[in-house]
Parts: structure tokens; C-alpha cells; sequence
């Protein structure tokens, strides 16, 4: 049978311990569910008392604390999973909880990739490149990234959004060099996402095109 061997207060709640079972840490939970079980270090839980704690009493708790980050704005299910393990209820209960939270349809990465590219190019206006970065290092998946992508910029106008930025900067670059001028329009546009054939153009309008193709690179 499972033997606790350890019981440690978390670092981030002191309300919270980390049980470790036969020497490895096996869930966190409130000191509630520690005291309504009575776990002390060197008790011996079978296999259902084990199962009962996990997937009841703590599984419960880290639901109703992923309801509450999904109750603020939509999450992706790797951006949600890493903020319930920095709470430490433990890999096993938070992978159950996040499989029964995306058969509610609550952690959907398809509507998530496709708010976020939305954001991304209505309201931050920023390019597909950029966009497309920013979703692969919330955890969304390259192909859900992508459809949603291509939805969402399929209606949107990339090339008046970057024109509009560039003539935002148009004021400041005439006191610069031409030279100089477009290689930081260039660059500006680059961090923002947006591919050669958008910049080109953009580049050319509002800087006179003078300068070459190697500011592109």
C-alpha cells in the first residue's frame, strides 16, 4: 500500500500541502482535505483511498479553480494546464480535469486560436507571422494555428493595416535619411509580423522606395 512519507506546506499557499507517496510527490491539496482524511506522515492509504483523494475531493478543487481562470477569458488547454501545475495539484488530476473540461467544450484550442488571431489582427494589429508566433508559444498545436490563421486573415486587410501604421511614422522618418528611414520602417513592420510582399509595397509608398531589397532580409 502507498505510505506517506512526506506532507510539505506549499511555497505559494500556505493553505495548501504537497503529499508525497513512497518517497515521490503524488498531488497537492487544501489542509482541509489533510485534515478530513487525517493524513500524517507514515500512514499507510490503499489504493481506493488513494484514488478517492485524487479524483474527489482534490480533482473537485482544481475544477473549480480552472472555472475560475475560464470565467475571466478564454484559455487554451496548455496555457490552462500550466497555470493549474503551478498550483501544484499534480499532472494526473490536472490532465483529468482539462479532459473533462474539453468534453464540456469549456477548453476548446480551435475558438481560442481563433479569438486570439482575431485580437491579434483587429485590435493589435499585428501581422500573420506574428500572430502565428505568438500562438505557438501559448501551446496551440501548428495546425489549429494555422486554420485559424487562415480564417481570420482570409477577411483581413493586412496590407492597409501596415500602411496605416507606417504613415503613423511617417512624420519621424522624414527627418531621417532615406536610407535610414526605410530600414527602420522595415524593421518596425517586421516585429509586427508582416511578410515581404506586405512590407514592399508599404516600404515603397511611404518612403519613396529608395533603398533596396536587402533591407528586407
Amino acid at each position: 500500500m502507498p505510505l506517506i512519507t512526506q506532507i510539505t506546506e506549499q511555497k505559494r499557499s500556505p493553505n495548501r500541502r504537497n503529499i508525497f507517496l513512497d518517497g515521490v510527490f503524488a498531488f497537492g491539496c487544501n489542509v482541509n482535505v489533510v485534515a478530513r482524511f487525517r493524513l500524517r506522515d507514515g500512514m499507510n492509504l490503499t489504493s481506493d483511498e488513494v484514488e478517492k483523494i485524487q479524483l474527489g475531493e482534490v480533482k473537485q478543487e482544481c475544477f473549480d479553480h480552472a472555472m475560475r481562470y475560464i470565467q475571466t477569458r478564454l484559455h487554451g488547454r496548455v496555457e490552462l494546464q500550466k497555470k493549474l501545475m503551478r498550483r501544484e495539484y499534480g499532472k494526473v488530476i490536472v490532465d483529468a480535469v482539462l479532459d473533462d473540461l474539453q468534453r464540456l467544450n469549456y477548453v476548446n484550442d480551435e475558438a481560442y486560436a481563433t479569438a486570439r488571431a482575431t485580437s491579434a489582427a483587429k485590435h493589435k494589429h499585428h501581422g500573420k507571422r506574428r500572430a502565428m508566433a505568438e500562438l505557438l508559444r501559448k501551446g496551440v498545436s501548428r495546425d489549429v494555428a494555422s486554420r485559424a490563421l487562415d480564417q481570420v486573415y482570409s477577411t483581413s486587410d493586412s496590407l492597409a493595416v501596415a500602411r496605416a501604421l507606417a504613415q503613423k511614422q511617417s512624420a519621424r522618418l522624414k527627418r531621417l535619411d532615406p536610407h535610414v528611414a526605410r530600414r527602420r520602417l522595415v524593421g518596425m513592420l517586421q516585429r509586427r509580423g508582416f511578410d515581404y510582399d506586405t512590407i514592399k509595397p508599404v516600404v515603397d509608398e511611404v518612403v519613396g522606395g529608395i533603398g533596396t531589397n536587402d533591407d528586407l532580409d
